[in-house]
């Protein structure tokens, strides 16, 4: 799972965007009376409150605490005769459809433009561009071709008073919106948390395989998340509230069955490690060097550039793609993680 991330600068823009797009729906002289009977007289809101609702931060605590007062009523109101009618008058304020509307210049398709997420936030697998033909002569986006699913971090159907909220929607791959579904299960949240250094992949060996000949035999391999910061898990004991949320997202998504399957992809890492490792790498560096300083190169001369110029060989030996810096493609966490692994059991057979 990546992290969603934002600058300040964006963060505003798209709260701002989003908030006066809502404001003009409910507003709406048709359903203004509506409306605010609604959200006063039922949810007990006032203006700020519902902006909150709509473009607050979940992890701010003016946010959680009238969120905890919404699905406390909800819970009551479940007991009661008219709780369907109750809930649909919610949805109706809050209302998602609206929101994929092609006719309004602020829509989904903005967002995901907005937030230039382009791999699926909970596997990194696959991309999940927004591409679309043109904008009419209002700025809208018109002949959609394709688009991340959305996911409701919050299930609609727990949770319709967040059905618009900015902050409760994910881009996310077709797979990884539908295994998903109608729960949360204590998964990390996107716009706040990923898994980071401490829960890199790791691969492993048989035992039978290391006893062979074909020990680096790829179809012997296991592809699992190692935690770091935690040694608990393997023990099932108590563990933190970060491994909690790791362990209940790699469940939730199948991600250590899914990679399981991309063993081409370990293959081939594999096979650009073990045919160009380090002292090969650092000899083709230097030829390059030689070759392109002529007279002026010497080993102090190499002995700097190089070790630019080898990070820059490797990844491209590797299949990183080059200039990519703090961008997300499909599989980067998966190869990194693994290349650093295969670093430093190169430096331990060096010892």
């Amino acid at each position: 799972m990546i992290k969603i991330e934002i600058s300040d600068e964006k963060r505003k823009e798209i709260e701002k965007l989003h908030w006066e797009w809502f404001k003009q729906k409910f507003y709406h002289k048709h359903h203004l009376y509506f409306h605010k009977h609604v959200i006063t007289r039922q949810l007990g809101l006032n203006e700020s409150d519902l902006g909150t609702i709509v473009i607050g931060q979940f992890n701010d605590a003016k946010f959680i605490e009238i969120n905890d007062k919404i699905k406390f009523l909800i819970e009551k109101f479940k007991q009661k005769k008219y709780y369907a009618d109750w809930k649909k008058r919610i949805t109706n304020i809050f209302n998602y459809e609206s929101f994929r509307d092609d006719d309004e210049q602020w829509n989904s398709y903005a967002l995901f433009l907005k937030l230039g997420v382009n791999v699926c936030t909970y596997c990194n697998r696959q991309y999940v561009f927004t591409v679309f033909e043109k904008k009419d002569s209002k700025g809208n986006i018109v002949g959609r071709i394709t688009a991340p699913e959305l996911d409701h971090f919050f299930p609609q159907d727990e949770y319709p008073h967040l059905s618009c909220s900015l902050y409760n929607f994910i881009p996310s791959c077709h797979i990884c919106n539908h295994r998903k579904s109608n729960s949360v299960n204590g998964i990390l949240y996107p716009y706040e948390d990923d898994f980071g250094k401490n829960f890199p992949f790791c691969v492993k060996f048989s035992n039978l395989a290391a006893e062979s000949k074909n020990l680096m035999n790829i179809e012997n391999a296991s592809i699992f998340f190692k935690a770091l910061s935690c040694n608990s898990i393997p023990l099932n004991l108590p563990i933190c509230k970060k491994c909690q949320k790791v362990d209940a997202s790699i469940k939730t998504f199948h991600l250590e069955e899914i990679y399981n399957k991309h063993k081409i992809d370990l293959k081939d890492l594999f096979d650009r490690y073990r045919n160009y490792c380090k002292p090969k790498i650092d000899e083709i560096t230097k030829l390059v060097l030689q070759a392109q300083l002529g007279d002026d190169c010497n080993d102090k001369t190499i002995s700097t550039i190089a070790k630019t110029y080898s990070r820059r060989m490797k990844n491209m030996i590797l299949g990183i793609p080059l200039g990519a810096k703090d961008k997300q493609y499909p599989l980067r966490k998966f190869k990194e993680d693994i290349i650093e692994q295969l670093d430093e059991t190169y430096k331990k057979m060096r010892k």
